[in-house]
């Protein structure tokens, strides 16, 4: 009984933090997340995997009503990781220099107010092919896809002589706004030499390593008490 009136008390406290689902509607908040990861490194004749626990900071930082910005810091065990940014550049640029954002709850380890100083490091450590945030009544959404280095053709997915990038790199997150759940999946695709014995020269495989983070999110002024 319990059990079930802190997960209705915890539904209630996210869809008040999200303004949710009556309007879409974004406001800046922090989170904290306690979960599990897990990774997949693959080779050519198998794919290694690990699964540990971890906590993850969330951030998502809010301008005129969308969310332009999130950033996350992950600890992996006792590791604290490299914080993450993903910013919108778009609406980054258009802020004035003096220009700050809602302050939010104080998440440790990162900055949540003030000027979006995350889009800087994002330019300059994430760069941004394509990366959408958006959000709905029940889920906040984030998708980055980053390809860099030539055109190569390689075996990809047992298919011979495909066309694609030497790096292709993915981020996928999904955040429920109404349970609290965090879906977030690292993924990078990289062509890779084969040498098949008996072969003038290598063969191009392209191999996907993913890495990715299933957990539960509380507002940090929840979770305070």
């Amino acid at each position: 009984m319990f059990r079930k009136a802190n997960k209705f008390g915890m539904g209630l406290a996210l869809v008040a933090c999200f303004c949710a689902p009556a309007a879409v509607s974004a406001s800046s908040i922090g989170l904290v997340c306690e979960g599990e990861y897990r990774t997949q490194e693959a080779s050519i004749d198998s794919v290694a995997e690990d699964m540990f626990g971890g906590t993850m900071h969330v951030a998502l930082v809010e301008h005129e009503g969308q969310f332009v910005e999130v950033r996350l810091q992950a600890y992996e065990g006792d590791m604290k990781m490299p914080l993450q940014t993903y910013a919108l550049m778009i609406e980054a640029a258009e802020m004035a220099e003096d220009e700050t954002v809602t302050t939010m709850a104080a998440v440790p380890g990162l900055v949540t107010a003030g000027k979006l100083a995350g889009a800087e490091n994002a330019r300059t450590e994430m760069p941004a092919d394509d990366l959408k945030i958006d959000a709905t009544a029940d889920a906040i959404t984030l998708h980055q896809s980053t390809e860099r280095g030539p055109i190569i053709r390689a075996r990809v997915d047992g298919k011979p002589l495909v066309p694609t990038r030497e790096l292709v790199a993915t981020v996928d997150m999904r955040l429920d706004r109404i349970n609290g759940s965090l879906s977030l999946v690292w993924g990078e695709s990289r062509v890779k030499d084969h040498k098949i014995p008996g072969a003038i020269r290598p063969s191009k495989v392209q191999l996907r390593d993913e890495k990715s983070y299933e957990a539960v999110c509380m507002p940090v002024r929840q979770r305070t008490f």
